[in-house]
């Protein structure tokens, strides 16, 4: 009898967890269970009884739940034994932003506690001019960044770069939605 994909995720999330080495997976262990969870919401919209759509909806939890456990296993895993090279490249995409974040935040404490003000305003003025790409709802009269720049006048469906301070407002008020680059996913 072939291995349904709920038990090929928990015979690996099992492996592990009982491992205290990172586990090789197959390649394309995360493309195979997103292919399948895609074919199980299809199946969920096409006809059948309300049984069969909550226990579709079941098995995704269970699947979503248990590559969670998984994914925070390997993680901690590679951290602590600085294996990050071991990983599925999807994970070590998931694990830069991670990695990025601790490195600054070394940098930060290291600065601060050596009395590095440059390192404290250069981080200051990088957050400060750093910039968000969104699409606005709205019309949009002109704004002023902190850079003291003008931007716009925008119509409903523009889309531009803007300093993520006014672009946090304009989120949060309802009037633009941030547009993610490839860069910045």
């Amino acid at each position: 009898m072939a291995e349904t994909t709920l038990e090929f995720v928990k015979r690996h999330l099992d492996s592990e967890m009982q491992s205290e080495r990172l586990h090789q997976l197959p390649g394309d262990f995360y493309s195979r269970i997103s292919e399948y969870d895609q074919k199980l919401r299809r199946s969920a919209g096409s006809g059948n009884s309300e049984v069969a759509v909550r226990l579709i909806s079941r098995q995704t939890e269970m699947i979503r739940s248990m590559i969670n456990q998984l994914l925070e296993i390997r993680v901690k895993k590679a951290g602590e034994t600085n294996t990050f090279h071991q990983l599925l490249p999807e994970e070590r995409y998931m694990c830069s932003m991670q990695q990025r974040f601790q490195r600054r935040r070394s940098a930060f404490i290291r600065a601060l506690s050596c009395g590095e003000p440059s390192y404290i305003e250069f981080a200051h003025r990088s957050e400060v001019l750093r910039s968000t790409t969104v699409r606005f709802i709205r019309p949009t009269t002109e704004l002023v960044g902190p850079d003291l720049k003008r931007y716009g006048p925008f119509e409903t469906d523009d889309v531009a770069s803007i300093p993520s301070a006014n672009a946090d407002i304009l989120i949060v008020t309802g009037d633009a939605m941030e547009v993610y680059t490839r860069g910045e996913s």
